[in-house]
């Protein structure tokens, strides 16, 4: 099963019926498919309307006309969804059509999410803690590594960090095998864990600590050792981008959000801070002299120039490079020329892609990039 090509996202007006029939056949449950769809905006209209009408009336199209299901699809597609429209995002399910983020908190699985229980946990004066809400022990989360499968989590903590970035609380509730845990237990097996990371990526470890934590925590991991989100910092901006996945954009990003809650607090920008936002701005940079002349991003990402007229590459690569500019960019250069026009750019693809089945690493990114684009230049 592992080598088989995971399921794209439902091409609603192409598949209606063979897809509905095929539901019915294998799971005995049809896919929720509404009877009509929205109707999508001329390419001449668009280029007329307002940069934050057209993310806006791109996010509504995108959301509707496109479908998951966990009966069809793998915890790589439907969590990639969660990545985009957070809570809003909805999937098809045995019990009937469902918020995915909902369906997961109440103990749902799907083939690549199937969390389990995992280490007993202490409180901070080194007892097991207990469960306020029941007196039972506390354990934490863990969810399997399965990597290269394009099903279940790529990264380790994958899955943590897009939870995180929904704007879920640390205290939300969690079901795990009919036990109630909560986002801070799986956030604690996180932090234990990280001498497990063999691959050295902390990029995704970075995000949820920097929604949860403060950006001077420490902690003790498996092995006894102190680590913190200062030293994981420091480890992901030595990195080569040029040699890491998606050009890099992720390590950025995890940086860029580590960054933001630092500027947040108030604390001094010095030390492994200033190389991080040194590191940043530098890229920022690269982005700009890279970008092609129709507005899209590299497909070399930062690195170098480069184009081709294949849309699917065009869309993961403007929607990874503009996914990390609108996390790490200021509100001044976000509504810059060179910005915007690659906001339009993007538009402009998924437009052209609309009746196209699409791989959801590549859709739900460059949506991610519009609605954390469309948040930043709101506020």
């Amino acid at each position: 099963m592992k080598n088989t090509p995971p399921p794209r996202p439902i091409n609603r007006r192409a598949a209606l019926s063979t897809l509905a029939a095929s539901a019915l056949i294998t799971t005995g449950c049809p896919l929720s498919i509404p009877e009509s769809l929205p109707e999508a905006v001329p390419t001449a209209e668009a280029s007329s309307l307002p940069v934050e009408t057209l993310v806006a009336e791109t996010l509504r199209q995108e959301k509707q006309r496109r479908g998951l299901s966990t009966m069809v699809n793998g915890a790589w597609q439907i969590f990639h969804g969660i990545l985009a429209y957070g809570d809003d995002f909805e999937i098809d399910t045995p019990s009937g059509r469902q918020r995915a983020l909902t369906y997961f908190r109440k103990g749902g699985t799907c083939d690549g999410f199937r969390p389990m229980i995992g280490d007993p946990l202490s409180d901070p004066g080194g007892d097991l803690a207990s469960d306020p809400g029941g007196g039972d022990e506390r354990f934490g989360i863990r969810v399997d590594l399965e990597p290269s499968t394009k099903v279940g989590q790529g990264h380790r903590d994958q899955w943590l960090a897009v939870v995180a970035q929904t704007g879920l609380p640390v205290d939300a509730s969690w079901v795990v095998e009919d036990r109630t845990l909560s986002v801070d237990d799986w956030v604690r097996q996180a932090e234990l864990d990280i001498p497990l990371n063999y691959e050295a990526e902390f990029s995704w470890t970075l995000i949820p600590l920097s929604y949860y934590r403060a950006t001077d925590h420490r902690w003790t991991a498996r092995d006894g050792n102190t680590y913190s989100t200062e030293l994981l910092l420091e480890l992901e901006v030595e990195h080569d981008l040029s040699n890491s996945v998606c050009g890099g954009t992720h390590r950025l990003i995890g940086i860029a959000t580590a960054m933001r809650n630092r500027i947040g607090e108030g604390n001094p920008i010095t030390g492994v801070w200033a190389d991080a936002k040194e590191h940043l701005d530098a890229s920022i940079e690269m982005a700009r002299v890279n970008q092609n002349p129709d507005g899209s991003y590299s497909t070399s990402y930062l690195h170098r120039t480069g184009w081709c007229n294949d849309l699917g590459e065009t869309l993961g690569t403007t929607g990874h490079v503009l996914e990390f500019l609108a996390t790490a960019a200021d509100r001044e250069t976000l509504q810059s020329d060179w910005v915007v026009r690659s906001v339009r750019k993007l538009c402009d693809v998924l437009h052209q892609c609309r009746d196209v089945d699409l791989e959801c690493g590549v859709l739900y990114h460059a949506l991610h990039g519009l609605v954390v684009y469309q948040q930043r230049v709101a506020t």
